[in-house]
């Protein structure tokens, strides 16, 4: 017996003193003025119990809904991260348009001024080894281009068509090393031939030595090549050198165009009149 009762303990006070609330809390003991001192120290103290119940519910209440509502307020960030990340995709790409919407209005206003025929294009493709040597455009032989046009945009020059395929062609910039373009010097009318360096640095050939060349002079295409009509701006004169018994100046020119940072670009259609190029083409005797 006094096993069983060490082992249930616990079970046997809580047992007792739900007894001694329903003995308590009945009628007949409420109207027993003798009871009154028994009820009220042990009213007391299941009053402390069932406040301690109330407040340990009322703080479990609590943390749960402030944790349901932590879960919501991290729904709502989770979405509206999202949300902004849609808009500021949407914003760069609406910003990407007008930009390009700003170039393609720059190269429709040359329009006017070159008085020839062209095409826009836009490039898909740089040379991987050298970006200074050629590009590819996303126009072809079906958009009627072919080799040895000439590539330009609203700020100069950039290149001639050298190779072609159905809807892509290649374009040999004017850095490179094996281009050349008939130029003139805008201030004195000195004519020679521009031809891809160092880098970034032209050299302006075959102006004579007693020609009054100065740094800052613009250099434009003279026309006479067929592949640029006249006045397109190549470059700047960036240094001139003339050397003692020499026959020409050495001179370096800065391009007016960044090719890295080009993206439309307007192939030219020059015609060519058969008779001109039968006579270019025609053995000096």
């Amino acid at each position: 017996m006094f096993r069983f009762v060490v082992i249930n303990k616990k079970v046997l006070v809580v047992f007792l003193l739900l007894i001694g609330i329903f003995v308590l809390l009945s009628p007949e003991i409420k109207e027993n003025p003798r009871y009154y001192l028994f009820e009220k120290p042990f009213a007391s103290t299941v009053n402390l119990i069932h406040s301690g119940f109330f407040l340990i519910f009322r703080g479990v209440s609590t943390t749960w809904n402030n944790y349901i509502d932590l879960v919501d307020v991290k729904e709502e960030n989770q979405r509206l991260f999202e949300e902004n990340k849609r808009l500021l995709a949407e914003s760069l790409s609406l910003r990407e348009k007008a930009l390009a919407y700003d170039r393609l209005s720059q190269l429709l206003k040359v329009k006017d001024a070159i008085h020839t025929e062209f095409t826009v294009a836009t490039i898909v493709a740089k040379e991987p080894t050298n970006w200074y040597s050629a590009v590819v455009i996303n126009r072809g032989e079906e958009d009627g281009i072919r080799p040895n046009m000439g590539v330009i945009t609203a700020e100069g020059i950039v290149g001639k068509i050298t190779k072609t395929a159905r809807h892509h062609s290649r374009v040999l910039l004017f850095s490179d090393r094996n281009s050349a373009v008939a130029g003139v010097i805008q201030r004195t009318r000195d004519e020679g031939i521009v031809t891809g360096g160092e880098g970034k640095v032209l050299r302006l050939n075959y102006i004579l030595i007693d020609s009054n060349i100065q740094n800052g002079d613009l250099v434009l295409t003279s026309g006479t090549d067929s592949v640029f009509p006249p006045g397109i701006v190549i470059g700047r004169i960036s240094r001139v050198e003339s050397p003692q018994n020499a026959l020409f100046h050495s001179i370096e020119l800065v391009p007016e165009v960044s090719l890295s940072k080009i993206r439309e670009v307007m192939v030219l259609n020059i015609p060519q009149p058969p008779e001109i190029e039968m006579l270019l083409k025609e053995d000096v005797r």
